[in-house]
């Protein structure tokens, strides 16, 4: 019968220190810290006994960055922050987290990111991760954040695009691993947690001298080996043997695993691209060229709309353009006399390069950035528009903002 081992957080004195260490990025004014290591150094149960600390006078979010997608990253803490919004547009989930960051400071501390795997992280998700940084209430830092990744990876940090985060750095930690006497201690305190009554019986000398170097004084390793003793325990103590039966790929090789990556994307990359082009004609001649560079962007005859084309046959607010996480989508109005791309009358289309979108008698060639036209096959589907902003909702905030600009310059007359 296979022994089910039993999870205990077992300190070290490198986990000690980084402990301590978080501890103080909390308490910092600029609340933001770096952690790195490999996996296996014990990272994620240092995170969690930080977490459990930490929720006891604030909100905590852990969050695996691997690859994640801008909206999924804040969804994902806003989640955890205790809402089920699943909101599409960035700016939206942006301004949510900073609604809960401004009720926390009326009556908490304030709320904690924790984020994983940070150097996996899409550049686009690197982005956010800046405007989140941004963000502060009555003065103060809104989010106090905790990065970890496996390296520093000083080439992303440095960048500069990455200014709101090395600002606000307080410093980083790297996990160390443990001496030869460390790690007998370590696999002795695991084994006991496992029901070995006398660990120093279950293993021979020659796996005690050989341990360290099999390896790395790196927690996750011995745990491996900490298994592999408990599957044995009929034939204690246990040999060398124990070793050679493990697969070379389930310990883990510092040098070999952990190194610098070459061409890790940074955010100066990718961050703020050319914003979509619209060159509008009429009657063969260009009358007007615009970009697209809001999250939502309308278009009609009315002086509320985003882009104005004065046309008998188009009406106030005609079509809606949407942003989404690197795709164009068309949004029909209801429009009196409909919207068409490539010739075809369409309520809502994913837009690619060089489509041509008629409105009225005007026509709009669409040009695309290259950061488009690789995901606009892949983007937003027709179903995501009902998590936004409605339409009525898109005409109100234009109306509210056109009556809002004269008595702003009043004001500032008076």
């Amino acid at each position: 019968m296979e022994h089910e081992r039993h999870s205990a957080f077992i300190q070290y004195p490198s986990q000690q220190e980084a402990f301590s260490f978080l501890e103080g990025v909390l308490a910092d004014s600029k609340g933001l810290g770096l952690l790195h290591g490999p996996d296996v150094a014990g990272k994620s149960e240092l995170i969690e006994q930080i977490a459990q600390k930490m929720r006891e006078r604030a909100a905590v979010a852990v969050v695996d960055g691997t690859h994640l997608k801008p909206t999924a990253f804040l969804n994902a803490m806003l989640t955890q922050f205790g809402y089920e919004l699943e909101l599409s547009s960035v700016d939206e989930l942006l301004n949510m987290i900073n609604v809960f960051a401004v009720q926390q400071a009326q009556s908490r501390d304030a709320p904690v990111l924790v984020l994983e795997h940070f150097n996996h992280m899409l550049p686009s998700a690197l982005g956010v991760l800046c405007k989140l940084a941004q963000l502060t209430v009555q003065k103060r830092f809104a989010i106090r954040i905790i990065l970890v990744g496996d390296r520093y990876f000083r080439r992303v940090i440095d960048s500069p695009r990455m200014l709101p985060i090395s600002i606000r750095l307080t410093g980083a930690f790297e996990m160390q691993p443990l001496t030869a006497r460390e790690s007998l201690i370590y696999l002795f305190a695991r084994l006991k947690a496992n029901g070995v009554r006398n660990p120093d019986s279950a293993i021979s000398r020659d796996i005690t001298e050989s341990l360290h170097m099999a390896t790395g004084g790196w927690p996750g390793n011995l745990d491996c080996i900490a298994d592999a003793v408990l599957k044995k325990r009929n034939e204690f103590p246990v040999g060398t043997e124990t070793f050679s039966e493990l697969e070379s790929n389930e310990l883990f090789s510092t040098f070999e695993k952990v190194r610098e990556e070459e061409h890790v994307p940074v955010l100066d990359d990718f961050v703020e691209p050319e914003p979509p082009q619209l060159i509008i004609s009429h009657n063969g001649e260009v009358v007007q060229e615009a970009s697209v560079a809001a999250m939502r962007t309308i278009i009609g005859r009315s002086d509320l709309s985003d882009i104005v084309i004065e046309n008998q046959y188009i009406s106030k607010q005609h079509a809606m353009l949407v942003q989404s996480e690197g795709s164009l989508f068309l949004v029909d109005l209801k429009s009196r006399n409909g919207s068409y791309v490539n010739s075809k009358k369409v309520s809502s289309q994913i837009l690619r390069n060089n489509d041509i979108i008629a409105l009225g008698d005007f026509r709009i060639k669409v040009v695309l950035p290259a950061s488009f036209t690789m995901t606009s096959d892949f983007g937003l589907e027709e179903a995501d528009t009902t998590k936004m902003m409605t339409i009525e909702d898109a005409r109100r905030a234009r109306k509210d903002e056109h009556l809002r600009r004269p008595a702003e310059e009043q004001k500032w007359k008076s």
